[in-house]
């Protein structure tokens, strides 16, 4: 038996970097998941692959998407493509009550080639309460806890293009019955400062004061730190510019709405705007406003505007997105969405997903 577990563990190791996740990774392949499970037909009802001996278990993780998509500008030539978007293979292993964590191996066409390790982390928990909290500590290679980033509509929020931070650090968290708190610390890559110390940090507060009904906010030190790359002349930033990041997120019955935003509360020099890309101003900010409903079973409908400010040259953003269950594993859904950054020029998106999970 223990030749079997490490057989699993190999391959899921060996597949991790040449299977795996999209361009923004973690957020959204849950936010896939999450349109998956609110139009599964039967909900409860998926099983996932696991192994256990004891009280340690292992469970194998995977998610596959296909989409096809139609650009057309106005006034400008279209375009077409299709691509396997995202191979997503994870492990998870639950090996005490205390001690746990997770391998998960991205591959997307173009984009990650070669593939790579998207996250590999160790987990300690407290077997009890403490004090009545729910204590963790998770360190290794990680998404930070800045920004909620929560969608059912294919496309991303500009609050996650902008805001989603990948690294490796340490995370220490704390969870009560209505509130959830997480804080960490890792080695800054863009501001050259201090170069060996863990001089970046991060913090996180979720509350749910009522059924239905949770807000929190979020602290980054160095909106740099982001993998919206903001900075590309490394040399020409040496002072870090925090963020913060808030949400609230709303559900009754059938329906649903969250509305977030996340700025930097400090000013980029205006050299790095000037070499910059999706840097378009000195304090970028974005936000979304998304609402959601459940029309049955298997249809769920949402509907999302965006705006941001100083980031991707001021871009306004609307869209639609209907999702059907094919089954509790498998859902196809198609999404319109306007790009009226240019008043001259504004950008119709037509995008289909076919998305199974495992």
């Amino acid at each position: 038996m223990r030749k079997v577990i490490l057989l699993i563990a190999m391959m899921a190791l060996a597949c991790g970097p040449a299977l795996a996740m999209h361009d923004t990774t973690k957020a959204e392949a849950e936010n896939v998941r999450l349109r998956i499970a609110e139009t599964a037909p039967d909900q409860g009802g998926k099983k996932p692959l696991a192994l256990a001996i004891g009280t340690t278990k292992f469970t194998l993780t995977g998610l596959v998407e296909v989409e096809a998509s139609l650009t057309h500008p106005e006034g400008g030539d279209e375009e077409d493509d299709l691509r396997l978007s995202t191979v997503q293979l994870g492990l998870e292993a639950e090996l005490t009550p205390w001690l746990g964590g997770h391998v998960i191996g991205l591959w997307e066409e173009d984009d990650t080639e070669p593939a790579e390790i998207d996250e590999a982390v160790m987990v300690l928990l407290t077997p009890e309460p403490v004090g009545g909290q729910k204590l963790s500590l998770t360190v290794g290679r990680q998404y930070l806890p800045f920004g909620k980033f929560e969608s059912l509509m294919i496309s991303d929020p500009l609050t996650l293009d902008l805001g989603e931070t990948r690294s490796t650090s340490a995370v220490f968290g704390a969870a009560g019955e209505l509130w959830t708190a997480r804080a960490g610390a890792f080695e800054g890559s863009v501001d050259d400062g201090d170069a060996d110390s863990l001089d970046t940090f991060v913090a996180a507060l979720e509350v749910t004061p009522h059924e239905g009904l949770t807000f929190g906010v979020s602290y980054l030190s160095d909106l740099a730190e982001s993998g919206a790359e903001l900075v590309q002349d490394k040399s020409l930033y040496d002072d870090a510019v925090p963020a913060l990041g808030a949400f609230i997120a709303f559900s009754h019955g059938d329906f649903g709405l969250i509305v977030e935003y996340l700025a930097a509360i400090d000013d980029f020099g205006a050299d790095q705007v000037a070499a910059g890309e999706d840097l378009t101003g000195r304090r970028p900010a974005a936000w979304f406003a998304e609402a959601h409903w459940d029309a049955s079973e298997r249809f769920t409908l949402a509907a999302r505007y965006e705006a941001s400010k100083d980031y991707q040259a001021d871009a306004r953003r609307a869209g639609v997105t209907v999702a059907c269950g094919l089954c509790d594993y498998a859902q196809i859904a198609g999404e319109y969405l306007l790009d009226d950054t240019d008043d001259d020029n504004p950008v119709h998106l037509f995008t289909a997903q076919l998305a199974i999970e495992f």
